[in-house]
């Protein structure tokens, strides 16, 4: 049995971060999922080289960076997530670690501080209330419940599925880029 898969669920480029539209042109907001999609890519091979990256997306675009590549058959977020375990279960892993491909600036210590947790569901909250780290063992243990308040709909899938949940907040893996908020934040990341 394989340990641990990372999924990356990443949308088409082209449609990527609608809500920066009032601050960002069409083709700029596509340079910027692409530059941050590659930087978590990036980020997780130098991090943990010894475990594999699923990236689950509706777009062949993105295919070319990918190791590993699932073509997601149903829209959404949650979707892309279920086919994703769906997928690692099939495969014999044993856990998936979920890791959104906008993450501002993740770092490898808290990465492993979160891995270090295994069993069960595990989670990371965002700053706004949602999921931007999700550990779960075995992958297919919860129903995923991303959205506007995700990390408490996580916690109590956890519980009506009968599995632990350990919530870490993480400094680095806080924050995500998916507004102009968001932007200012994040002085020196290159994207444009």
């Amino acid at each position: 049995m394989k340990e641990l898969l990372f999924i990356v669920p990443m949308k088409d480029p082209a449609v990527a971060k609608s809500r920066l539209a009032e601050v960002l042109p069409d083709a700029v907001r596509a340079r910027l999922a692409m530059a941050l999609f590659k930087r978590m890519l990036g980020f997780l091979r130098e991090a943990q080289p010894d475990v594999d990256v699923l990236v689950v997306s509706e777009s062949m675009a993105i295919k070319a960076e990918a190791a590993l590549f699932l073509q997601q058959k149903n829209a959404g977020l949650n979707a892309a997530v279920a086919e994703g375990a769906a997928w690692a279960k099939a495969q014999g892993y044993a856990a998936i670690c979920v890791l959104p491909a906008d993450l501002a600036d993740p770092s490898a210590e808290d990465l492993a501080r979160l891995l270090a947790l295994r069993g069960g569901v595990v989670l990371a909250p965002a700053h706004d209330g949602g999921t931007n780290a999700l550990l779960v063992e075995p992958p297919d243990a919860i129903d995923f419940c991303y959205g506007k308040g995700s990390c408490i709909a996580h916690q109590r899938a956890a519980a009506a599925a009968g599995f632990s949940c350990t919530i870490i907040p993480l400094e680095s893996l806080k924050y995500d880029i998916d507004t102009s908020a968001d932007l200012a934040r994040v002085r020196g990341v290159e994207w444009a």
